[in-house]
């Protein structure tokens, strides 16, 4: 053998143990050298939907199979049995949030057991989030919090590191979830079952249903991805294969020789059709489907069967299988697996063919040569009228009740990190006994691809709020008290001041929230936290309810003296549309220190009433604020157009109907952009036998339909105006629309706020709520940019497809995509960005125009599962056969939303958007305490920040949450976020130097290691272990001995750190 052969041989062997590390019996073992035997992964595995036909308690215990056979208590169960009884089986589990309540009843004998099985690699565990989480409809913070959830249970208590993605369901992909959650969070692969069906055809017709995925151009991250269920665009077993019990015709048991040949025979076609659609001889079979697994034993006695006969027939000539493959392969290894092994032989194989490429002139098949992907597989349609789109908005009210509870849970760590005298963490996540775990539970199943994504049945969707609310009123309650810890003097768990807040809309703890006659004669002090990293300004709504004079004044330091006062004029004319409330006292903030509060002091200052005369009194001084009270007048006496400046905008009104006609920055490039905004709906298509507008699916009335405009009545609008807030009310031709616009002084947006519903059905017509805004003066060229996730910003262009050429055949759903946090259009001259508080399903169906789909309600099911037409109403919904009829109760739902509207110069859009995303998802929480006139100031401090300064305004802090708290120190968990890309802003989109160790106030740092996006391994060994799929060397040397580290454009980065020192310590 020649020196070169050798070593060529050498390294071969080399990476074939790679392989064989994973597999624990030499039939596991995948032959990758020898390319004319393919390797048949089976892979059993179950999806279990944490809530969707059942809530999360009735899918675990099994109640309610009238709607659906599935009892994930079993499946666990006695899968554990099954892969007791026979070292080669093999099981793959997902969701945490499930096995979480299944290990929590398991006795420490059967816990020893579990853990056994996943030494020896039999169970295993991918993804290893708290749920399978949504693409679409999820932000980046609560993908990042749920994922977290389930990995540090994974490895607290079976030392189990997740190393594949594993997204079958979600009804598309994002660009997030193949860099931020898969790379970023030691994955070396993503596999999921559906993309679009014009794209899954191409890729079956051309062996690209397995490839790389390269889809940030800023953190320059490669994985490899995969399709599942035989790259038919689902995840079960090849047709005529499921083993279930209520599949008994497909069984192989209990067949004869003869019957079991030709099912053998059968089931060999299916592997030639799926070796067919991928390049190299490694196919995987995923064997489960939803639930299950339910009597494992049935499952493994077929797979066992199965197995052992395709081995046994090749063995005695009755199969050839060569002829089987036409003389692709003459061997076929089948094996049980697992999406590691899996993936290890995929990466095994790469290597090898290409070090053979390189190495030898032999005579050996052609390098394995996987396509790119650069974009993401959204929209996603499985058939020309099937476009799943209706659910970036499905369940407008859920998907901001997500919003609401996720921004709170990142405050609310915060505020639990900050003081350490309070409680000490002694607990295991497994004990459920955190603070804030309930509101983590509820929020890590919301992110559910069936919970925010809104495509539940009803009553699961009242279970996904109903666990929100309870976690949330407990978080909140566990806040109050840290705050009164951290902020009263003498404060030792009884005090005679009244904590009172409103985070959350109908949330029992709104009831008391506004200033009330009861407060007339008490000291009313105003608390606003700021979670974001940096220092920032705003004003700040309170509800009154008394109509009065206000002054609101910010306490100092020390001495407690109120500062200048100011005088603020609630909003009685035109009250917030949210509140029930008949007056809003606005005030500034001046400048909120970073991660920290500042106190306030209201005191109302004259009696009940003489806020009309206020109001009368500005009506005076302003012509067009007396149209407020005679708008037929106003017509009459005074020009088309109202003027509105708060020092960074001039907006201008048509002062009849009070729509935006222009706005004008006050800056040295005076732009001016004209700005129209529409409202109106698309008619849901229900013809009966053709694919319906659902909970999932939207479809106009006609590919092309045009909205049916919503006018704004003329001679209807308000205007109301302070020195803080100008508001503009407007009246709809149909009641159910209102709509607010507000400026507020000093601010670069204007805010858009609207009522929807209840949406009328009497004329049995499905109605899909949009508003659209459209500016001439933006040449958009047919693009438009939507957020993937919160995260980077992809470009989209009207009906076209990057990775395919694009068959339209609906150019209105088939132009959505989803929008988490921000969209907009651009051009030389201007850019239009809008900012949104919740997911939303948006488009530019014309240049120069963005729209957003804010509310449905459809009256057909769209045969997609749910069972149901996507029609909430207030009152809910009866039980559910056989206990009831389902029916639904009240009107329907009213929902209220807020959509920030910026303008800027060309190419500008990205800029803008950014400058509100962080600042909308985090807005600041707002306590009002109450104590007896004249006593005593209560407060020991009047205000605090975690930070020593504040952050650049390019970085967000993602993460400050405490991990573990002893007399001595104590560890936290942090994360960074540059939050721009590349290009998007000359200053704010280049990198960032953070120094650690001067991160928080007045503290020793001990020790900071960098780790992975959810903490669960060091940053360092996941570089060593890593596979670059793209040969290119390790992305980042980890500084994670350094206190400098640099944040480069979009990136994201974690550490663990060890402190010794209190934060407050030196301010108390």
């Amino acid at each position: 053998m020649s020196v070169e052969m050798f070593c060529f041989t050498r390294r071969i062997a080399i990476l074939l143990c790679f392989v064989v590390g994973f597999a624990n019996a030499a039939v596991e073992t995948t032959d990758v050298y020898a390319d004319q035997t393919l390797n048949v992964h089976i892979v059993p595995h179950t999806h279990d939907d944490v809530g969707w036909l059942k809530t999360v308690e009735q899918y675990y215990y099994g109640q309610n199979s009238t709607i659906q056979d599935a009892f994930v208590q079993s499946i666990i169960t006695t899968v554990v049995e099954e892969l007791v009884k026979n070292p080669k089986r093999k099981f793959t589990y997902v969701e945490q949030k499930f096995f979480s309540m299944w290990w929590a009843e398991q006795s420490d004998q059967k816990k020893a057991t579990v853990r056994e099985l996943v030494r020896n690699r039999q169970l295993a565990f991918v993804n290893g989030g708290w749920c399978m989480h949504d693409e679409a409809a999820t932000h980046f913070m609560g993908m990042i919090d749920q994922t977290t959830l389930g990995h540090t249970f994974l490895k607290e208590e079976l030392g189990v590191i997740p190393t594949v993605g594993w997204q079958l369901d979600p009804f598309g992909h994002s660009a997030t979830q193949a860099s931020l959650f898969t790379a970023k969070l030691g994955f070396n692969a993503l596999y999921f079952g559906r993309i679009d069906y014009q794209d899954l055809q191409i890729r079956q017709d051309t062996q690209e249903c397995e490839g790389l995925w390269s889809s940030s151009p800023n953190l320059d991250e490669t994985v490899f991805w995969g399709l599942t269920g035989e790259y038919q665009g689902n995840y079960g077993a090849p047709s005529g294969f499921c083993f279930e019990p209520s599949c008994e015709k497909d069984h192989l048991v209990g067949l004869d020789d003869k019957e079991l040949l030709l099912r053998i025979k059968d089931f060999l076609k299916e592997l030639k059709e799926q070796s067919d659609r991928t390049k190299d001889n490694n196919i995987m079979l995923t064997m489960g489907s939803d639930f299950q697994y339910k009597k494992a034993s049935i499952n493994y006695q077929n797979l066992d069967l199965l197995i052992d006969s395709v081995v046994r027939f090749q063995s005695s000539g009755e199969i050839d299988i060569s002829s089987v493959f036409d003389s692709r392969f003459d061997h076929v290894n089948i094996f049980y697996s697992n999406p590691e092994i899996y993936t290890n032989a995929k990466y095994t194989a790469e290597v090898t063919h290409q070090t053979m490429a390189k190495d030898t002139n032999l005579n050996v098949i052609q390098t394995s040569s996987w396509s790119m992907k650069t974009d993401d597989f959204f929209p996603y349609a499985d058939c020309p009228h099937c476009y799943w789109t209706g659910y970036f908005t499905s369940r407008a009210s859920l998907k901001r009740l997500e919003r609401i509870g996720s921004s709170f849970l990142l405050a609310a760590r915060q505020i639990e990190s900050v003081d350490d005298k309070m409680d000490l963490l002694d607990c295991d996540i497994a004990d459920n006994c955190r603070p804030l775990y309930e509101l983590d539970d509820a929020m890590g199943v919301l992110q559910h691809h069936d919970g925010v994504s809104g495509t539940a049945k009803q009553h699961v969707s009242d279970d996904y709020s109903k666990r929100v609310h309870i976690g949330f009123g407990k978080a909140l309650t566990y806040v109050e008290t840290k705050l009164k810890h951290m902020l009263l003097k003498n404060y030792s768990g009884q005090t005679n001041v009244d904590f009172r807040s409103c985070h959350m809309q109908n949330h029992p703890s709104c009831d008391d929230f506004e200033i009330s006659a009861k407060d007339i004669g008490n000291d009313i002090f105003i608390i606003v936290y700021n979670g974001l990293a940096a220092r920032r300004s705003t004003v700040v709504g309170v509800p009154v309810s008394v109509q009065a004079r206000y002054q609101v004044s910010i306490l100092s330091s020390s001495p407690l003296e109120a500062d200048e006062e100011e005088v603020i004029v609630p909003s009685a004319l035109f009250p917030q549309v949210t509140d029930k409330s008949s007056s809003v006292v606005y005030f500034d903030t001046g400048p909120l220190p970073p991660v920290g509060a500042s106190v306030f002091r209201l005191k109302i200052l004259n009696s009940i009433g003489t806020i009309l005369g206020s109001s009368n009194e500005l009506a005076r001084e302003s012509a067009l604020l007396r149209g407020a009270e005679n708008p037929t007048d106003l017509e009459k006496e005074e020009p088309d157009s109202l003027e509105l400046s708060n020092g960074f905008l001039t907006v201008h009104f048509n002062s009849s109907t009070g729509a935006i006609e222009s706005i004008a920055t006050v800056d040295g490039e005076g732009l001016t952009v004209d700005v129209t905004q529409d409202w109106g709906y698309y008619s849901s298509f229900d013809t009966k036998g053709e694919q319906k507008s659902g909970a999932y699916i939207f479809r106009p009335r006609t590919p092309r339909e045009q909205i049916h405009t919503i006018l704004p009545k003329a001679g209807k609008a308000k205007f109301h105006k302070t020195d803080l807030v100008m508001e503009v009310s407007m009246e709809f031709e149909q009641p159910w629309v209102k709509q607010v616009t507000r400026l507020y002084y000093g601010q670069p947006y204007v805010e858009i706020e609207y009522t929807i519903g209840p949406i009328p059905i009497e004329d049995c017509v499905g109605k899909e709520i949009i508003t659209r805004y459209t500016s001439s003066a933006v040449e958009s060229n047919e693009e438009f940019y939507t957020d993937s996730n919160g995260r980077e910003f992809l470009q989209r262009r009207r009906s076209f497809r990057p990775s395919w050429d694009l068959q339209e055949t609906e150019f209105v759903s088939g132009n959505y995509y989803p929008v988490n946090a921000a969209a907009y259009i651009e051009g030389d001259k201007a850019a239009l960005a809008v900012v949104v508080d919740r997911s939303q399903g948006a488009s530019s169906l014309a240049d120069g125009c963005l729209e957003f789909m804010v509310q449905r309600r459809v009256l057909e099911d769209d045969g997609r599962g749910v069972g149901e037409p996507l029609n909430e109403t207030c009152g809910g919904v009866t039980p559910y056969p056989p206990y009831g009829n389902a029916t639904r109760v009240g009107e329907g739902v009213v929902i209220t939303g807020k959509h920030r509207l910026l303008v800027g110069g060309g190419l500008s859009g990205a800029s803008l958007a950014r400058s509100q995303m962080d600042k909308v998802f985090s807005e600041p929480l707002v306590f009002v305490a109450s104590t007896e006139a004249d006593s005593d100031v209560p407060f020991k401090i009047t205000s605090f920040s975690a930070l020593q300064n504040s952050l650049p305004g390019n970085v967000m802090l993602v993460t400050f949450s405490v991990l573990q708290k002893d007399p001595s120190s104590m560890k936290f968990l942090i994360r960074l976020g540059h939050q721009y890309g590349k290009g998007e802003d000359t200053e704010m989109s280049k990198p960032v130097d953070i120094n650690l160790c001067k991160l928080f106030a007045d503290y020793e740092v001990i020790t900071i290691v960098e780790k992975t996006l959810s903490g669960n391994q060091d940053y360092s060994d996941w570089e060593k272990n890593r596979m670059n799929w793209d040969g290119s060397d390790p992305k980042r040397v980890s500084t994670a001995t350094r206190c400098v580290i640099e944040l480069s454009p979009m990136d994201i980065r974690t550490f663990e750190m060890e402190v010794g020192k209190s934060i407050l310590e030196d301010i108390e």
